[in-house]
């Protein structure tokens, strides 16, 4: 199912205007794995301990973000298609109030994807779960490692044979970006992101970039 949205060519910009008290238009009922594809922008420099749409206090270093839309609480995974790093956030605000975007990704989130410099990027929004179908209960992220990236599945799943006898839980996950396939290897699967930042320390001091990403 693809969210309906009209795209038009956007001035590239950091931050957009958010009219106070602006309402969002009816989303209707909306599907767990629902897809949209647009572009994001973001924004919290401004804004940061001021008030979401929700009522809770903003700030840029939570993974949030607004949408027009989508029921507030929802929560989404966010790809930025020029590079295929993904971040999980939830909606808990408005926005963005310019034409042709579809998603304003708070600093944090938007810094974890890599497109704080560009300030625009195209992106794929899919919905995960919403208040609807948790129950109103609290999300839980979880935490991973990902080690890396390949465009040969065959030198991911060797990655990973070499990982597994030091980690737990190694595993190669597949992505499809602009019709390219690329295979990511990911260790671990942590509440606690302490806990995923001890994984990541042990493999960097193996000789591996890596970065701590929620799932």
């Amino acid at each position: 199912m693809i969210l309906p949205v009209v795209f038009s060519c956007a001035k590239k910009s950091v931050e957009s205007t958010r009219p106070p008290g602006e309402e969002a238009p009816s989303g209707g009922y909306i599907e767990e794995g629902s897809t949209q594809v647009g572009i994001a922008s973001w924004y919290g420099i401004e804004e940061h301990n001021n008030h979401a749409a929700s009522g809770e206090r903003f700030s840029k270093y939570a993974y949030t973000a607004a949408h027009k839309s989508l029921p507030l609480g929802t929560v989404v995974r966010v790809t930025n298609m020029k590079n295929g790093r993904d971040v999980i956030v939830e909606i808990n605000d408005r926005g963005p109030f310019v034409k042709g975007r579809i998603i304003d990704l708070s600093y944090a989130p938007a810094k974890s994807i890599g497109m704080v410099e560009q300030g625009t990027v195209e992106v794929k929004v899919e919905v995960i779960s919403t208040p609807s179908t948790r129950g109103g209960s609290y999300f839980q992220p979880l935490y991973t490692v990902q080690v890396a990236s390949f465009s040969e599945e065959g030198k991911a799943l060797t990655l990973k044979r070499e990982l597994d006898g030091e980690y737990d839980d190694v595993r190669v996950e597949s992505i499809e970006l602009s019709g390219d396939n690329y295979w990511r290897v990911r260790v671990g699967r942590y509440e606690d992101k302490q806990d995923a930042d001890e994984t990541a320390s042990k493999l960097r001091t193996d000789g591996h970039y890596v970065r701590v990403i929620m799932e």
